[in-house]
């Protein structure tokens, strides 16, 4: 007779080298980090993309829908969000780009530089050089507090040696005890631990046009894969760029001195446009007024490919702005930045 009420627990491999025993109804990730594997994850509830990985064989249910997250020729190549994946067999899975034994290290926070009233620049002085690519994030642990470690994108490129001084830009939420801890200035000279690099955001074609889109702290990656364009002598500075930056009123807006810096540097025409969302109107802002995704229509080039970074709702209406004029989803690259506040305890 069958036992439709047995429960069964099944075995998780990972890149080939990790093997563990998953519990019944537990998902990759969760059962990954009971064991202590460096998982990479942020948000555990479908919300960043974190801790994608391709399924190699085996089958497991997913609870939500993948595809506002990852992209098509990620889903055609199987790719799953672990955090939302609760194995049905046995299972096999690769993470791109990762080795848990080699990307910790260790530091402290050396600088704490505000840059509107929520958002300061974090800097970190490291035991040795960390190696990354312009786009990437770290996971970032307070050594002395039981804070959960959270997820920031670095705010900078990367030099050919690596980087022993890192930077952030982390912006203070309501019910965010990482990102309130990094910004105190109380805590300036604090232990942390770095894991790191993971992510794959990242400047893509060389021969098309660039349009960014950027939300509040949104913006430390975009700086980043700007500067290591330039940096490097890409052939993509060449290209005309566009940088739309949405935040709500004229405190919001940050590093414009370094922005023009950029833009005096890159070869092809350098557009940096601020969008306000909830400035006054009888303020005497003299620029755009709304929110930043109503002017996609306006500033995309053709064949541009695009780079967003920001809230899930700002990426997500401006995805279906740029399809709607005609940007293929292929040529979509983003980076949501989902915050301790979307995150249900």
């Amino acid at each position: 007779m069958l036992n439709f009420f047995s429960k069964k627990d099944h075995k998780l491999v990972i890149n080939g080298n990790q093997e563990l025993l998953l519990e019944h109804k537990e998902t990759v990730l969760n059962g990954a980090l009971r064991h202590d594997i460096k998982f990479p994850h942020s948000c555990k509830v479908g919300g960043c993309g974190t801790c994608k990985c391709r399924l190699i064989s085996g089958k497991v249910k997913e609870f939500t829908d993948k595809s506002y997250l990852l992209s098509k020729q990620e889903i055609a190549e199987n790719y799953i969000l672990a955090c939302q994946s609760m194995p049905k067999s046995d299972v096999v899975i690769e993470i791109p780009n990762w080795d848990e034994n080699s990307h910790e290290i260790a530091g402290y926070i050396s600088n704490i530089e505000a840059l509107t009233h929520d958002i300061s620049k974090v800097s970190v002085s490291l035991e040795s050089h960390i190696h990354y690519r312009a786009g990437q994030y770290v996971s970032i642990q307070s050594s002395d507090t039981d804070i959960p470690a959270r997820c920031y994108s670095f705010a900078q490129s990367n030099t050919p040696g690596g980087n022993q001084l890192v930077s952030f830009f982390v912006r203070g939420v309501t019910g965010g005890r990482m990102s309130n801890w990094l910004i105190d200035p109380l805590n300036v000279n604090s232990k942390v631990t770095l894991s790191a690099a993971n992510g794959d955001f990242y400047l893509r074609d060389q021969s098309a046009p660039v349009l960014c889109v950027a939300g509040g702290s949104g913006l430390a990656p975009i700086i980043a894969l700007i500067e290591e364009a330039i940096q490097n002598n890409s052939a993509i500075v060449d290209q005309p760029l566009t940088l739309l930056m949405g935040v709500r009123s004229q405190r919001d807006i940050y590093y414009q001195d370094q922005i023009n810096s950029l833009g005096k540097q890159w070869r092809n025409e350098f557009r940096f446009i601020p969008v306000l969302s909830d400035e006054p109107v009888a303020s005497n802002w003299p620029g755009h007024r709304g929110f930043v995704t109503n002017y996609i229509d306006q500033k995309i080039s053709l064949g541009a490919t695009g780079y967003l970074c920001g809230p899930p709702p700002m990426i997500d209406a401006a995805m279906i702005k740029m399809q709607e004029n005609g940007m293929d989803l292929n040529r979509i690259f983003f980076d949501k930045f989902l915050d301790q506040s979307g995150i249900k305890p």
